[in-house]
Protein backbone atom coordinates (compact mmCIF):
# COMPACT_ATOMS: atom_id res chain seq x y z
CA UNK A 1 0.00 0.00 0.00
CA UNK A 2 1.62 3.07 -1.23
CA UNK A 3 1.34 5.89 1.22
CA UNK A 4 2.56 9.74 0.29
CA UNK A 5 2.97 12.63 2.12
CA UNK A 6 1.38 15.94 0.50
CA UNK A 7 1.31 19.67 1.27
CA UNK A 8 -1.39 21.20 -0.60
CA UNK A 9 -1.50 25.19 -1.07
CA UNK A 10 -5.14 26.32 -0.39
CA UNK A 11 -6.40 29.38 -1.99
CA UNK A 12 -6.61 32.90 -0.01
CA UNK A 13 -10.38 33.09 0.24
CA UNK A 14 -11.43 31.47 3.55
CA UNK A 15 -15.00 30.30 2.03
CA UNK A 16 -13.10 28.22 -0.88
CA UNK A 17 -10.38 26.89 1.46
CA UNK A 18 -13.50 25.82 3.64
CA UNK A 19 -14.66 23.74 0.91
CA UNK A 20 -11.47 22.41 -0.16
CA UNK A 21 -10.82 20.64 3.55
CA UNK A 22 -14.68 19.75 3.55
CA UNK A 23 -13.76 18.14 -0.61
CA UNK A 24 -10.74 16.47 0.95
CA UNK A 25 -11.95 14.98 4.21
CA UNK A 26 -14.49 13.14 2.70
CA UNK A 27 -12.20 10.57 1.27
CA UNK A 28 -11.29 7.34 3.59
CA UNK A 29 -8.03 7.00 1.77
CA UNK A 30 -6.79 11.08 3.18
CA UNK A 31 -5.39 11.70 6.83
CA UNK A 32 -5.50 15.33 7.07
CA UNK A 33 -2.62 17.17 9.12
CA UNK A 34 -3.64 20.58 10.81
CA UNK A 35 -3.29 23.76 7.98
CA UNK A 36 -0.03 25.92 8.65
CA UNK A 37 -0.91 29.48 8.78
CA UNK A 38 -4.44 28.81 7.08
CA UNK A 39 -2.71 28.37 3.64
CA UNK A 40 -0.81 24.65 4.18
CA UNK A 41 -2.41 21.57 4.44
CA UNK A 42 -0.16 18.26 5.00
CA UNK A 43 -2.06 15.56 4.35
CA UNK A 44 -1.18 11.71 4.20
CA UNK A 45 -2.84 9.29 1.19
CA UNK A 46 -2.77 5.59 1.59
CA UNK A 47 -3.83 3.83 -1.88
CA UNK A 48 -3.89 0.07 -2.99
CA UNK A 49 -1.74 0.74 -5.62
CA UNK A 50 1.13 3.43 -7.01
CA UNK A 51 -1.03 4.25 -9.64
CA UNK A 52 -4.22 4.82 -7.85
CA UNK A 53 -2.42 7.08 -5.56
CA UNK A 54 -1.13 8.80 -8.64
CA UNK A 55 -4.55 9.55 -9.74
CA UNK A 56 -5.55 10.55 -6.21
CA UNK A 57 -2.71 13.36 -5.99
CA UNK A 58 -3.97 14.41 -9.61
CA UNK A 59 -7.78 14.73 -8.56
CA UNK A 60 -6.35 17.02 -5.46
CA UNK A 61 -5.10 19.27 -7.62
CA UNK A 62 -8.96 20.03 -9.33
CA UNK A 63 -10.53 20.28 -6.28
CA UNK A 64 -12.14 23.69 -5.43
CA UNK A 65 -10.05 25.61 -3.30
CA UNK A 66 -6.70 23.96 -3.79
CA UNK A 67 -4.51 25.99 -5.35
CA UNK A 68 -1.07 23.42 -6.07
CA UNK A 69 0.00 19.88 -4.77
CA UNK A 70 3.62 19.31 -3.29
CA UNK A 71 4.40 15.81 -3.23
CA UNK A 72 6.93 15.55 -0.71
CA UNK A 73 7.07 11.89 0.12
CA UNK A 74 5.99 8.86 -1.56
CA UNK A 75 6.43 5.21 0.06
CA UNK A 76 5.92 2.37 -2.14
CA UNK A 77 7.99 -0.02 -0.29
CA UNK A 78 5.24 -2.41 -0.49
CA UNK A 79 4.79 -2.39 -4.07
CA UNK A 80 8.45 -3.87 -4.42
CA UNK A 81 7.38 -7.24 -2.75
Amino acid sequence: MPISSLVLTLDASPDRRALALAEVARDSRITLGSPVNGCWLPVVTETRSLSEGEALAESLREVPGVSFVDVVMVDFSEEER
